[in-house]
C-alpha cells in the first residue's frame, strides 16, 4: 500500500497470499514495490526460504517495520524520487500490489522500475476491481463515499475494472506481455453461505462466479505479465 511520505500510518496484515500462487522456487530474487510494513514479503520468504525480497516504500514509520521482516528495504517516492543501487541490479519478479492505483501516473512508475526486471521476468500487479458488485450497488443507491481502506480507501488516485486494468497498464508498456489475468472474489449468498453450504461447495461457486463474470463478483484484479523484450 502506498502511504504519503512521512505518513504515520501503517499499512500491516496478513501477507497478500494471492501472489503465491504466481511464484516458484525459480524466483529467487523479489522486488516488492509498496511492501507496506513487509507482510507479503515475509509471507513470500516463509514459502520460498531460497526467496531474497527487497521492498520499496515511502512510508518512513512503514520502513522501520519492513526492514525487520524482509532481506532489504529502502524509503522513497518511486514517483519522484532517482531510483537507488538496489541489492540486486535486475530481479526475477516484480510486484506491484495495491500500489498503482495510489499513483498520479502508474504505467510511468512500472516502465521506471521495468530496466530492474530480468528479460523473461514477472510483473505480478494486483488492484482493487471497483466494478465488484457491492460498489456498483452503493453507486446506484447514490453513494461514493471514501473509507480509510478497502476499494473506496481515500488515497486512490485510479479506479480500474477487471476490463480496463491491462488495457490502462500492461497493454500501454510493450515490453509486457499478459500472462494471466484473473480475479478474487466471492458470491452474495447471504445467509445460505453461512448456514447450509460447506466451505468446498463456496469455494466452488465462488471460482465459478469469479471465472465466469469476473467484473461482477471480482474483488481483487490479479494480473501477471512477462518481459519480453
Amino acid at each position: 500500500m502506498y502511504k504519503p511520505l512521512n505518513s504515520d500510518s501503517i499499512y500491516s496484515n496478513q501477507g497478500n497470499a494471492s501472489v503465491l500462487k504466481f511464484l516458484d522456487e525459480s524466483d529467487r530474487t523479489i522486488l516488492d514495490i509498496g511492501c507496506g510494513a513487509g507482510d507479503t514479503g515475509q509471507l513470500i520468504r516463509e514459502i520460498y526460504p531460497q526467496a531474497h525480497v527487497t521492498g520499496i516504500t515511502c512510508s518512513e514509520f512503514e520502513f522501520t517495520k519492513a526492514i525487520q521482516k524482509l532481506d532489504c528495504c529502502v524509503c522513497m517516492d518511486i514517483e519522484r524520487d532517482t531510483l537507488p543501487t538496489l541489492p540486486y541490479e535486475q530481479f526475477d519478479v516484480l510486484c506491484f500490489l495495491h500500489v498503482l492505483e495510489h499513483l498520479v501516473d502508474p504505467v510511468s512508475a512500472i516502465k521506471k522500475l521495468l530496466p530492474y526486471l530480468k528479460i523473461g521476468g514477472k510483473v505480478i500487479i494486483a488492484l482493487p476491481n471497483i466494478a465488484n458488485w457491492r460498489y456498483r450497488w452503493q453507486i446506484a443507491l447514490g453513494k461514493f463515499e471514501y473509507t480509510d481502506g478497502g476499494v473506496m480507501d481515500k488515497t486512490h488516485l485510479r479506479f480500474y475494472t477487471f476490463d480496463t486494468a491491462p488495457r490502462y497498464l500492461i497493454q500501454l508498456i510493450p515490453q509486457l506481455k499478459l500472462e494471466h489475468h484473473l480475479v478474487t472474489g466471492s458470491i452474495p449468498l447471504g445467509f445460505l453461505r453461512r448456514q447450509f453450504l460447506s466451505n468446498n461447495i463456496r469455494r466452488f461457486i465462488d471460482n465459478l462466479g469469479c471465472r465466469n463474470i469476473p467484473n461482477l463478483f471480482g474483488y481483487e484484479i490479479l494480473m501477471v505479465a512477462l518481459r519480453t523484450d
